[in-house]
């Protein structure tokens, strides 16, 4: 689990496989949380961008993660050491960010990839600015 990062404008990182190369040999599901959906991101003028996770439906491990926008490089590292770490995408959304911060959108992503396979029960998060879609 090797993150990457781009600093470009805007700033992208990623760290395992694309939606497409998982699909390839999983049943995956995707949860994005977008950055307009996320107090600090608006707060700070900077609400382009989206967290993505991949997941395989059956084992619910996170395949891999793309992150665009503000700070990518440094959120998706979160997901890189879950990654390592073998945490399933239920675990990972269970785990309280700080408030308000990028990173925030690492949960929010998980929660969504749980709601698209069924498990798992999370509340909107307080913080959240968006629709529960």
């Amino acid at each position: 689990m090797v993150p990457a990062g781009s600093f470009t404008d805007p700033e992208y990182g990623s760290v395992g496989m694309t939606e497409n190369q998982a699909a390839q040999d999983h049943d995956i599901a995707v949860g994005i949380a977008r950055y307009d959906d996320l107090v600090r991101p608006v707060a700070d003028g900077h609400p382009d961008g989206f967290c993505k996770l991949i997941v395989d439906r059956r084992s619910h491990v996170i395949l891999g993660a793309h992150v665009l926008g503000e700070y990518s490089a440094e959120t998706v590292q979160v997901v890189a050491v879950a990654m390592s770490a073998g945490m399933s995408v239920e675990r990972l959304a269970e785990i309280q960010f700080a408030f308000p911060t990028f990173t925030e959108a690492v949960s929010m992503a998980a929660q969504k990839a749980c709601r698209t396979i069924g498990i798992g029960r999370f509340p909107p998060a307080w913080s959240y600015l968006g629709s529960d879609e």
